[in-house]
């Protein structure tokens, strides 16, 4: 059976419109690392006109002190806003081995879409996938996978 955690103190944030030049993700996250902040789940995407997006998990917990900072970092860096998604969970699945992860996705698009739970946003390594979706259905998702993995 895979291992399968479910995480629903997490938010997603996520920088808009970051121009697509190098430093501007280290000064990021070296304002996030000086508070002492917890990422996971980091990634970028390449837009059309040199932008970017670059998105990331924090814990709940730090919302309230992550927006004022965030929204200033932006700022700094010519960014074009910053969104926090609340309404997420992220549920996990560990992968037995890397030759079985196309069957483990297999199985989790094929578990999730039984139950309806679409997938805003998947990020996959050699060791684990991670699933991000609506608090609203996390619990049926996370149910449906349990009972595709057991």
């Amino acid at each position: 059976m895979a291992n399968i955690t479910f995480n629903d103190e997490c938010v997603h944030v996520v920088f808009l419109g970051l121009p697509n030049v190098p430093g501007i993700a280290a000064e990021i996250f070296s304002t996030l690392s000086g508070r002492s902040v917890s990422v996971n789940m980091v990634t970028q995407n390449t837009m059309r006109g040199g932008r970017s997006d670059l998105s990331f998990l924090i814990r709940r917990d730090r919302l309230d002190e992550m927006i004022p900072l965030c929204r200033e970092v932006s700022e700094r860096v010519g960014g074009q806003g910053v969104s926090f998604a609340t309404e997420v969970a992220a549920i996990t699945v560990g992968i037995e081995s890397p030759a079985d992860a196309a069957h483990t996705l297999a199985k989790i698009f094929a578990a999730l879409a039984s139950v309806k739970v679409n997938i805003e946003i998947i990020n996959s390594t050699s060791e684990s996938v991670i699933c991000i979706v609506s608090l609203t259905h996390a619990r049926e998702g996370l149910e449906a996978l349990k009972k595709a993995f057991a």
